[in-house]
């Protein structure tokens, strides 16, 4: 047998030389999926979605939709963000209501009030909207936040329409059923009826005496704001009797001690002027302190959430004097407006808005804070008014529920003033020293720094500001410091910080290059004793006073878009304040003003569109029975008063006065109707000043003045020419013209007789959990 050996030949080379290995196959990890998560990660990962998007993932899986289905956290706490209840997504708002969604609840309970999103037949629409409005209303009193005080009564508080077919009225009625069988919600609901109540006239006697019955039913059910409401009302009769005083007093501290802020607030200036309980004096300084304290501990800081959103320094600065201008245009209270202000910095903190939305949200929180603190309310056509008709009807209506819920309910919170009034009443001030405080206190409403502090501590350091420019001495005394807690040294770098963004800075100018000065032009009526127009000391005397040395302030250098972020975002609103321009400025505002007014163009078409566009468009209107908007206005509803004009020959040598109608009066005087009847040249003007302000226009509100304007129709006679000749003598024009509701023929000018105060404001409960000092 042969063998034969085969020699391989290799090259050497690493291939030829390598043994081969057994491959090891790596098993793969198991991807990682939603479903993966625990439940409890799962459900807070789907209570972060909004509907939508909890739909969409609804149906991805059986699993998913099981979790979704049989949780109710979920639908809880899901987000309706820029949503609203349409024949659509009905069916997914009232399912999460019943669920427990505030959010879902408060939009339903609007737009069925307001009829704005459910399609509803005509027949029995007040009833059936009322009944719907009522359940979810009824649903939102009881998810509210804790530290909210009831608010539904800001939605159903009268006027009502006297025709019997108010979706209020029915509201009213079926949550006065809803209280015998909703036991848990009994106490806030039977709230918000008395309060419905006691917006009644005075004259009526029997809503009166059922109001304080429901206030006491409400207050045995355990509503607190009820009980402070009682406590309120029975106040003065108790002041006579010394035993009862000190019961009175008592009963005070213990609301207090519960967390009622608004009986904090009082009892705090019950112990700043004296001592009532007959406590140590000690004891007495600390129950003021603690007041303070609690407003270090619970503010947060807001401005830069707001800075997050991409909302601008110039462009709050400019919404902020917009509302300026329209508070002082309806005469609304000082407390009004830096409610109003701090209800739009904390939805700003919560949510973003376009920059096209930014005054629609502004004007949203007014009408909201008007209806809660001020007994004259700013209505909803009126505020869509004063927008320039940028947005509309349901737009506002949209706009509120969105507030309201991102609130939760929380309309009120403590603001400057109302520490600011027991700052005064530990130390009262001179007159024209308190309108001064009042002044920077709204001066710092326009700076979105100044929102930073805590109120407590900003409202101090306006005190120590006020008194060291009117050079009161000591500058900060121990009392201050005592029940303040804060000494001088802490106060004074938030003083200067105050000194100079309200006074050192310059003013930011529209895109009109109008300077927005509207706190400074409210404060030069002679009710404030023309407290803007005095001169402030200068920096180096400041420093002087607050025994400081002096260093060089540092100014932030104005927004070089500041000047056209108004054109883009806000619209003018119905002002007549005067407001100063530049010098470049020409005064013809026909070519940059965005508000139509009763100028006469260069075009017929032009003067006629513009007249007949002051109508107040009712059509818009999405509630029937909601007759601030409507019916109930019966007496103030616009009424056409018919002018003739008649082609002018000489227009120099005739020269008519034409007045501005109010809407205080019933009719024109005889005086106005001879002027009418004359044949000669009518001139329809404004009843804004010559130097107006950049938001002026013709304002449909009893605010509005009747005043005698001077005027000529040379214009009218060069722009007619030959289409006067043609016309027809006695041409028609139909005017616009509102009556108040329930006023004489006389015009009555409202006095604003709470210069800080709001004087017949009602206050609410602010602090979540906080344990009040019990003695």
């Amino acid at each position: 047998m042969k063998i034969i050996y085969i020699f391989l030949l290799h090259c050497h080379c690493s291939k030829c030389y390598s043994v081969p290995v057994r491959k090891r196959v790596r098993k793969r990890t198991p991807s990682l999926t939603l479903l993966s998560l625990p439940e409890e990660v799962l459900l807070c990962v789907l209570q972060r979605l909004s509907a939508e998007d909890l739909l969409s993932v609804r149906v991805v899986h059986s699993q998913l939709r099981d979790i979704v289905d049989n949780h109710s956290s979920v639908w809880a706490r899901i987000s309706f963000k820029d949503t609203w209840p349409n024949p659509t997504t009905l069916w997914l708002f009232e399912r999460a209501a019943e669920k427990g969604n505030f959010e879902a609840a408060v939009k339903l309970g609007i737009a069925y009030l307001y009829n704005e999103g459910p399609l509803l037949s005509d027949e029995g629409r007040a009833d059936v909207c009322g009944r719907k409005a009522s359940h979810y209303f009824s649903l939102a009193e009881g998810l509210r936040a804790q530290n909210a005080d009831p608010f539904i009564w800001v939605f159903i508080r009268p006027p009502w329409s006297p025709s019997g077919s108010c979706c209020k009225a029915v509201v009213f009625d079926h949550l006065k059923n809803e209280c015998d069988k909703n036991k848990d919600n009994r106490g806030p609901l039977l709230h918000c009826l008395a309060r419905v109540l006691q917006f009644f006239e005075v004259s009526d006697d029997e809503k009166h005496c059922e109001a304080m019955a429901m206030l006491e039913q409400s207050s045995l059910a355990g509503c607190l704001k009820s009980s402070y409401s009682l406590w309120e009302i029975n106040r003065k009769i108790s002041g006579s009797d010394p035993g009862r005083y000190l019961q009175c007093v008592r009963t005070l501290r213990d609301y207090a001690a519960k967390g009622c802020w608004q009986a904090q607030l009082t009892l705090a200036k019950l112990c700043s002027v004296g001592n009532p309980l007959g406590l140590e004096t000690k004891a007495c300084t600390d129950l003021v302190a603690q007041l303070f304290s609690l407003s270090n501990t619970s503010t947060s800081s807001d401005t830069p959430a707001i800075l997050k959103q991409g909302i601008k320094d110039s462009m709050r600065y400019i919404l902020v004097d917009w509302l300026v201008e329209v508070t002082t245009m309806k005469d609304f209270s000082s407390l009004t407006l830096h409610v109003t202000v701090g209800c739009v910095d904390r939805y700003l903190t919560q949510r973003s808005v376009p920059k096209a939305c930014l005054q629609l949200l502004g004007i949203a929180c007014m009408v909201v804070c008007t209806r809660y603190v001020s007994k004259e309310i700013l209505t909803i056509r009126e505020a869509v008014w004063l927008t320039d008709n940028t947005y509309k009807y349901e737009d506002l209506v949209r706009m509120m529920g969105e507030v309201v819920s991102v609130l939760k309910g929380k309309i009120r919170s403590p603001t400057l003033l109302d520490y600011g009034e027991v700052l005064l009443s530990l130390l009262p001030l001179e007159r024209r020293t308190t309108h001064l405080f009042s002044y920077i206190c709204e001066l710092s409403l326009l700076h979105s720094a100044l929102a930073t502090p805590p109120r407590a501590k900003l409202a101090c350091a306006v005190l120590l500001l006020t008194r060291a420019l009117h050079h009161y001495a000591p500058i900060w005394p121990w009392q201050l410091v005592d029940y303040t807690g804060f000494s001088k040294d802490d106060l004074i770098p938030l003083c200067l910080l105050l000194y100079v963004k309200c006074f050192s800075q310059d003013v930011p100018k529209d895109y009109r290059h109008i300077s927005l000065t509207g706190v400074k032009q409210r404060f030069e009526d002679e009710t404030y004793r023309c407290i803007s127009k005095e001169k402030v000391m200068d920096y180096k005397e400041l420093c002087q006073m607050l025994e400081i040395p002096e260093e060089k302030p540092q100014l932030e250098p104005l927004s070089p878009t500041a000047t056209a972020e108004a054109c883009t975002f806000l619209a003018s609103p119905s002002s007549t304040s005067k407001r100063r321009r530049d010098d470049g400025v020409h005064t013809n505002r026909g070519s940059f003003m965005a508000t139509p007014t009763a100028e006469l163009s260069n075009q017929e078409e032009t003067l006629l569109g513009e007249i007949l566009d002051w109508s107040l468009d009712t059509s818009c209107s999405g509630y029937e029975g909601d007759q601030e908007e409507s019916e109930a206005e019966k007496d103030a509803e616009s009424s056409m008063i018919s002018l003739k004009l008649y082609p002018v020959t000489d227009a120099d040598s005739r020269q008519l006065h034409c007045r501005a109608m109010s809407s205080d009066e019933d009719s024109i005087c005889e005086t106005d109707q001879e002027l009418v009847e004359t044949k000669g040249p009518v001139c329809i003007s404004s009843c804004a000043n010559l130097q107006s302000s950049g938001y002026s226009s013709v304002s449909p509100s009893s605010s509005c003045s009747s005043s005698l304007i001077s005027c000529t129709l040379k214009n009218l006679t060069s722009n007619l020419g030959s289409t006067s000749a043609d016309a027809q003598p006695g041409f028609r024009l139909l005017l616009p013209m509102q009556r108040s509701r329930g006023t004489s023929s006389k015009q009555v000018k409202r006095k604003n007789k709470a210069a800080h105060s709001g004087g017949e404001v009602d206050r609410t409960d602010e602090e979540d959990g906080v344990e009040f000092l019990s003695l």
